[in-house]
């Protein structure tokens, strides 16, 4: 799991699987983006649409929350994403970084939508737009 290096006279971890740091925003803020349409087509395929009495509404709603889950991915994503991206450096099969990241997501998403009381339609929404974003970044690993 380590390997010497010469240069600075110590052992480094070695990475099997990694990414640029751009690309791991970049994937932090697809996640948000993903996560953010995923959750809009639940609130307007969803029972209750009727109770949106007013369309301005709905959308000034969307956008915040949309903001909101942006902000929130690009803040505490990239670094979530590199702490479980260290724990699976070593596993090359990219399915399996999907699935982690996916459920990454899925754990956040119950925990931060616990917050402002929409937690079981936030949740599988992080989970799918995280996956999602991983699954979109596999060609930018390197392996």
């Amino acid at each position: 799991m380590a390997q010497w290096d010469p240069d600075k006279g110590r052992l480094r971890p070695t990475w099997t699987v990694r990414f640029t740091p751009w690309a791991t925003i970049l994937g932090c803020g697809l996640a948000g983006v993903l996560t953010s349409v995923v959750l809009v087509l639940q609130l307007l395929t969803g029972p209750g649409l009727d109770a949106l009495n007013a369309p301005e509404l709905a959308l000034q709603g969307a956008l915040t929350l949309f903001g909101a889950i942006l902000v929130i991915s690009l803040v505490v994503g990239p670094t979530l994403a590199w702490g479980l991206g260290f724990a699976l450096r070593t596993q090359t099969n990219q399915f399996i970084h999907v699935i982690a990241f996916a459920i990454l997501g899925l754990v956040l998403g119950a925990l931060f939508g616990g917050f402002v009381g929409i937690g079981s339609l936030l949740a599988p929404a992080a989970g799918i737009g995280c996956g999602l974003a991983r699954w979109f970044l596999t060609p930018f690993a390197k392996i």
